[in-house]
């Protein structure tokens, strides 16, 4: 299924590793994951100091006022 959209894109070799590279890059740039937590109590909290990454590596929207 990969095959012709890799044509399609100018890809010339179709072998099966290369086809799964075309595929894996093509999810890495359409892919987009939210994630959605109340900002309120301890579990948020524990769960910020449990995975740091959550702030550190991710685009933080606020849409209310910080309680």
């Amino acid at each position: 299924m990969v095959t012709p959209l890799a044509r399609q894109q100018g890809r010339t070799e179709t072998s099966p590793a290369q086809l799964y590279a075309f595929f894996i890059e093509q999810v890495r740039k359409n892919l987009h994951l939210m994630l959605c937590f109340s900002p309120i109590g301890d579990d948020f909290r524990r769960r910020v100091r449990m995975f740091p990454s959550l702030v550190n590596c991710c685009t933080i929207d606020w849409f209310f006022e910080w309680p």
